[in-house]
């Protein structure tokens, strides 16, 4: 597949997990990417790997709690591309433990500027450049988290609602301009994150294997295979909305449950 050959791509938090995946899925398609993150030993290895196949892939450190360090990398974007921007998937991003009435607002405010005010530079940059060369795709990173409430997890999935509900906003304020801005909700993915923290916890990760209608935690790959669908043309027509992909998890009201004959319904994560 090729949807993307001729396509100048800008890829953050590509050093791992479903950006290093996204990265990966756009080059092989064809794209001349710019890949963002701010890990340097992790994003030569990733970039370089796929340079060995012939790609076109240039890694540019940037810590996007930085604005001015986003706009460099916007600005190797304009030296590849000659100013051309056709596709701007924003990744990079954390999460953060804490009840709302004990979190600092310290780390309420470290958490919001990783996750959503980089995702507004990011989109204030790509959509000046996606208007000057007529249009293009912009994929914004929310959560099945920012859906619903998690207890402990109020300062992440507020961020990743804030994501989802700015996107609908950008997506109406530049489609006029041949410009569709759509989000991706993950569910459980299998990142090296997170497989990290169930390497310990055998319990937990079989609650998240539970936690799907298929069995099982989803794949970067997988992620990554629907954040480039809705950054090709085969999603012309696709915007303002935000695709799940949580192997079904949020398919369920979330009233109990009870074995049926055929099909046990045994419980979430």
């Amino acid at each position: 597949m090729t949807r993307f050959d001729d396509k100048i791509c800008f890829v953050t938090g590509a050093a791992k997990g479903i950006g290093k995946a996204t990265m990966t899925r756009l080059a092989r398609e064809g794209a001349t990417v710019v890949a963002a993150d701010r890990k340097a030993g992790d994003l030569e290895r990733a970039a370089g790997a796929l340079r060995e196949e012939g790609r076109d892939v240039t890694p540019v450190v940037c810590d996007v709690m930085d604005e001015a360090r986003i706009e460099a990398a916007f600005a190797r974007v304009d030296e590849i591309g000659g100013g051309r921007l056709d596709v701007s998937i924003h990744i990079a991003g954390n999460s953060m433990f804490g009840p709302v009435e004990s979190l600092p607002s310290a780390d309420w405010e470290r958490l919001w500027r990783l996750n959503v005010l980089s995702t507004v530079i990011c989109c204030r940059l790509a959509v000046a450049r996606m208007k000057a060369s007529g249009g293009g795709a912009i994929v914004n990173m929310s959560s099945i988290s920012g859906m619903a409430g998690d207890p402990g997890w109020g300062a992440y999935n507020s961020a990743k609602a804030a994501i989802w509900n700015l996107t609908q906003c950008l997506a109406w304020e530049v489609g006029r301009h041949n410009i569709r801005a759509n989000a991706i909700c993950p569910g459980p993915i299998g990142t090296e994150r997170m497989l990290g923290s169930l390497a310990d916890a055998p319990e937990q990760a079989e609650a998240y294997g539970r936690s799907t209608p298929l069995g099982r935690i989803g794949a970067p790959e997988e992620c990554a295979a629907a954040i480039c669908f809705l950054a090709s043309d085969d999603a012309s027509f696709v915007n303002s909305t935000t695709l799940v992909c949580d192997g079904g998890l949020t398919g369920v009201t979330g009233q109990p449950r009870f074995d049926m004959e055929g099909y046990a319904f045994d419980g979430g994560a």
